[in-house]
Formats: C-alpha cells, sequence, structure tokens
C-alpha cells in the first residue's frame, strides 16, 4: 500500500467540508451528511499521517555534516575569562573563512551568522590577506 501525503489529505479534507458546508447552505441535509461520513474518516487517517511523519531532514548545503559542526562551533559558548570576547570573534572568523572555502555564498553566510553581507566581505578580505603572508 502506497503512503498518502499529509498534504494531499489535508487538502482532500478541505474540499469534503467545503462541500459539506456549501451542501448544509443549500439545504441538502442528506448530502452533508454523507460528506461527514467521509470527514471523520479523513480526520483520523490525517491525525494519523502526523503523528508517525519524521521531522524533515535538512537539505543541500544544510544537510551536510562538516556544515553542521561550523554552526554547532558557532552558537557554542566560548571559553571563560579575560579574552573570551575575542576568542570569540576570532572563531566566529575561522567558520565564516571556512563556510566561504565550503563554497557558501557571501549572502548565504550572513543570513546562517546573523551578520551583514558588509561584515561577511571584511572578514574574507582580511582572511585572504593573513593566509597571503
Amino acid at each position: 500500500m502506497s503512503r498518502i501525503s499529509s498534504n494531499l489529505l489535508a487538502n482532500t479534507l478541505n474540499i469534503v467540508q467545503l462541500a459539506r458546508e456549501t451542501a448544509l447552505q443549500n439545504g441538502k441535509k442528506d448530502q452533508a451528511e454523507r460528506l461527514n461520513s467521509v470527514a471523520g474518516p479523513l480526520k483520523s487517517l490525517m491525525s494519523a499521517a502526523n503523528e508517525t511523519k519524521p521531522a524533515a531532514a535538512p537539505a543541500g548545503i544544510m544537510a551536510q555534516k562538516d556544515f553542521r559542526t561550523l554552526l554547532a562551533a558557532a552558537s557554542a559558548n566560548s571559553t571563560p575569562g579575560a579574552s573570551a570576547g575575542a576568542t570569540a570573534g576570532m572563531e566566529r572568523n575561522k567558520i565564516v573563512a571556512a563556510m566561504a572555502e565550503g563554497g557558501m555564498s557571501d549572502l548565504d553566510i550572513a543570513r546562517q551568522m546573523g551578520m551583514t553581507r558588509e561584515e561577511i566581505k571584511l572578514i574574507l578580505n582580511v582572511h585572504q590577506k593573513a593566509n597571503k603572508v
């Protein structure tokens, strides 16, 4: 037996409920009752489909293990100490550089890191100049 997508079930239920409401508005109670007997099982199927539905897996670059590791490192708390702010900034810059080296655009990096494109471009320019020396 093939699996029915939850979107298809939801759309079908909406159509049946709309047809039922239309029948009631037109005074066709028998037709509305027949549609109601279809809507009940559809609701049950939708509930079952939503309960067993696995969480959506990340796609594209977000699915890559090394990228997820970088994001985890970016969101992890830095080590406590006097230079924690500077250390966190340097780690963030390393993560930005690694993302760029991995093929991400400056716009995508900015979105992921919560920074502006100008900040990303500045970090990448400094990183490139530091690697040339």
